[in-house]
């Protein structure tokens, strides 16, 4: 064989092995680069109510002693009580962690707990909440999409004028592996913070695992998804490594221990807020239900249909006349 043969099978070698090298390089970036989710949330109002409620069943399989005004506020232990949401705005934020303990984890309700406090004690408490502390300590920022809103109770009677929470933020965020490490962050303050309150007098806050925070925020209605949703629910139960909830097609089945074994099913609307939250027994009977209320909805369309079938028949009615005016 000719040195000029050997050079070229060598030529031939070097560029098949860097075109290996160059196919793996590309297919572990491919893997490795994040999925692309994006937001379907609107201004809009949004208005729930609860379609169900077996008192007997629930004091059986969930809880003697907890009504579900106790899981999800105001007059939710009444059938036909609504509760209203309305989103304001929608744009991107960089969340940091102290914005995310506020929003997400409500750490500011312990204000509420404060009024016996000394002055002194109340300082301490204020250190404890204090922004710049708590981003010196967890310093990286998330990015999401922040949703603004109000947002009524649950209510046997009309709504208030006035919301009750009138400056609700809830955040999505773009990155579900986002959702570990706030947890982790979450639970480290917590847990530094905790034997403050206490030498205070004060209830600790909890230190929660993936399945309790997933609960924790459906029940205060401040879990919204992105989409394409399934992949981005799976993504967020992945990175919390829940073990009692699993992502169906519509949404979230959540495995719970109460009286007796029960669960939750989840489901979200094409904006990704949940619009039905539904507690069954291990029987699948339904033991409670909450429900997008659509009559509006409904109503808007029958009398969208009302109208243009009245339309038609009147320019039936003058083209008609029109014709015999002709004739």
């Amino acid at each position: 064989m000719s040195i000029r043969t050997n050079k070229r099978i060598k030529k031939i070698i070097l560029a098949f092995f860097f075109l290996i090298i160059f196919f793996m390089s590309s297919l572990e970036m491919g893997l490795a680069a994040p999925k692309a989710y994006d937001v379907n949330l609107n201004k809009g109002t949004s208005t729930f109510v609860v379609n169900k409620y077996d008192e007997e069943d629930w004091e059986e399989n969930v809880n003697e002693e907890l009504e579900p005004d106790d899981f999800f506020g105001g007059d939710s232990d009444e059938v036909g009580a609504k509760s209203r949401i309305t989103i304001r705005n929608v744009g991107d934020y960089r969340e940091d962690m102290f914005d995310i303990l506020v929003s997400v984890f409500n750490i500011l309700d312990i204000l509420d707990s404060a009024e016996t406090l000394s002055v002194n004690d109340t300082l301490i408490l204020m250190g404890l909440l204090d922004e710049k502390s708590i981003d010196l300590l967890f310093p990286d920022k998330y990015e999401a999409w922040e949703s603004i809103a109000v947002r009524w109770d649950y209510e046997s009677d009309q709504f208030d004028e006035e919301p009750d929470e009138d400056d609700l933020i809830i955040p999505i965020f773009k990155d579900p592996s986002d959702f570990k490490e706030i947890l982790e962050n979450y639970n480290e303050w917590a847990l530094y913070t905790n034997a403050t309150l206490l030498s205070l007098g004060l209830k600790p806050f909890p230190l929660l695992n993936g399945d309790e925070f997933i609960w924790q925020l459906l029940k205060e209605g401040r879990l919204i998804i992105a989409s394409p949703f399934k992949t981005y629910l799976n993504e967020v139960i992945d990175e919390l490594e829940c073990r009692d909830v699993e992502v169906r097609e519509e949404g979230l089945m959540i495995e719970k221990e109460g009286e007796e074994d029960y669960k939750i099913v989840v489901r979200f609307n094409q904006q990704g807020i949940v619009s039905e939250l539904i507690v069954k027994d291990i029987k699948d009977r339904i033991i409670y239900e909450i429900v997008e209320d659509t009559s509006d909805v409904v109503f808007l369309i029958v009398a969208g249909i009302v109208i243009a079938s009245l339309t038609a028949v009147i320019i039936v009615i003058i083209r008609r006349r029109i014709e015999k005016t002709k004739e």
